[in-house]
């Protein structure tokens, strides 16, 4: 075989070498995939109190309408409010929920076991903390 006849069989062989090595990358290295927000997510809203904490179970349904995101937010005690302004950026989500109080601002993110945790906040104020997890 003489150089001219070597070279294409090289640059082939780099070639498959290098697209092999890039289909081989460890799965850390893809982005996990988020869990769906349909569905029924349910968990605790704690509220700080100047000497202590109270906690309250809480519980959101999301639905898919046609106009996007939906659902209802019900705190026993408290009733259920419709939920609003949903949006999702990648593991981060924020929605409305309207209740009697006022507009509560929810803004969370997905954690790695798959549950939804972040603050509510009343008049751009933080008025308690919240973890919920999807219904299976």
């Amino acid at each position: 075989m003489n150089t001219r006849s070597i070279r294409p069989l090289l640059a082939l062989m780099t070639l498959l070498a290098l697209s092999a090595a890039a289909g081989a990358q460890p799965s850390a290295s893809r982005p996990a995939t988020q869990p769906t927000l349909v569905g029924t997510w349910s968990g605790t809203a704690t509220i700080p109190l100047p000497d202590s904490s109270l906690v309250l179970p809480v519980t959101y349904t999301f639905t898919q309408g046609a106009s996007g995101i939906t659902g209802s937010a019900f705190v026993p005690g408290q009733g259920t409010g419709p939920i609003s302004n949903v949006v999702r950026d990648g593991a981060r989500i924020r929605f409305r929920v309207e209740t009697v109080q006022g507009k509560l601002e929810h803004d969370a993110t997905f954690g790695a076991d798959g549950s939804m945790e972040g603050m509510v906040n009343l008049n751009n104020a933080p008025v308690a903390k919240f973890k919920v997890a999807i219904k299976k």
